[in-house]
C-alpha cells in the first residue's frame, strides 16, 4: 500500500503469508493510514497496529512483495528468512532514474495540453512547466513534505509558469495550457486503487478514503489553475 498497491492486493499478500506460517485466528482491519492485526494467544487477544506511510509509486516493490507472499504460501521460503526478504524488497530503488521521471512528467503535461485542444505553443509551455514542477516535487518529497503541501506548491508553480508563457504570447489557448501544465500530478493511481477497493466491498471504507483523498488533490490542482488564470487576466 505504501508503494502504490491496492488494499485488495495487500490483503491477499498478507493472507498468503499467514497460510504459509500456519497462523490461524488472525483478524485484520485495514485503513488508509494503518492496519490493525489481532490474534488470540493463550486465550488472550493481542492487537498490533502498523502505520501506513503516505503512498508513493514503486510497483516493482509491489510485484516483489506479491511474489514473496505466494512463495511463502506454497512453503518455498524458510520462515527465518522472511524478515530478510521483506527488508530486501523495502530497499529496492525505483527502476527509473530521476531525469527520466522529469522527462515523463514533462511529456505528460505537454501531451495532455495538446490532447484537450492546445496548440504546439501550449505544448511547449506545459512541457517546461511540467519539467520544472516535477523537479521541485521530487525535491520536496525527498524532504518528507506532505502530499497536499507538495501538490499545492507544485501546482501553483507550474500554473504560474504556464501563465507567464501565455502572457508572453507563446500560446493563446489559455484553458488547455493551464490545465495541462499541472496534468503530470493527476492522481490516477490512487483513483484506480480506490475503485478497486470499493469494488471489493470488503475494503470499501479504504477505497472511499482513497477516492476522497484523490478528490482533494484535484481541488488543489484546480486552485493552482485558478491562480494561473488570475495572472493571465491581470491587465
Amino acid at each position: 500500500m505504501e508503494n502504490g498497491g491496492s488494499t485488495v492486493r495487500a490483503e491477499r499478500a498478507f493472507n498468503g503469508i499467514l497460510r504459509g506460517a500456519n497462523a490461524e485466528g488472525v483478524a485484520t482491519f485495514w485503513r488508509y493510514d494503518f492496519v490493525a492485526v489481532t490474534r488470540v494467544t493463550d486465550g488472550e487477544p493481542e492487537t498490533f497496529i502498523r502505520p501506513i506511510r503516505p503512498p508513493g509509486a514503486n510497483l516493482l516493490r509491489v510485484a516483489e512483495a506479491s511474489t514473496l507472499a505466494e512463495r511463502i504460501a506454497r512453503g518455498d521460503v524458510d520462515q527465518a528468512t522472511i524478515a530478510t526478504e521483506v527488508q530486501r524488497i523495502r530497499n529496492i530503488p525505483s527502476p527509473y532514474n530521476a531525469w527520466l521521471v522529469v522527462f515523463a512528467a514533462a511529456c505528460a503535461a505537454g501531451f495532455f495540453t495538446h490532447f484537450i485542444g492546445g496548440n504546439w505553443g501550449g505544448f511547449g509551455i506545459a512541457f517546461v512547466a511540467g519539467a520544472i514542477g516535477q523537479t521541485v516535487r521530487a525535491a520536496l518529497q525527498a524532504r518528507k513534505f506532505g502530499a497536499a503541501a507538495t501538490t499545492m506548491a507544485c501546482a501553483i508553480l507550474s500554473a504560474l509558469i504556464a501563465a507567464f508563457g501565455l502572457r508572453a504570447g507563446i500560446s493563446q489557448v489559455a484553458p488547455a495550457t493551464l490545465i495541462g501544465s499541472v496534468g503530470y500530478m493527476i492522481p490516477g493511481l490512487p483513483l484506480v486503487n480506490g475503485f478497486i477497493d470499493v469494488a471489493s466491498h470488503r475494503n470499501m471504507s479504504v477505497g472511499i478514503q482513497r477516492i476522497l483523498n484523490a478528490a482533494f488533490l484535484f481541488l488543489i490542482l484546480a486552485i493552482g489553475i485558478a491562480v494561473g488564470q488570475a495572472v493571465v487576466e491581470v491587465k
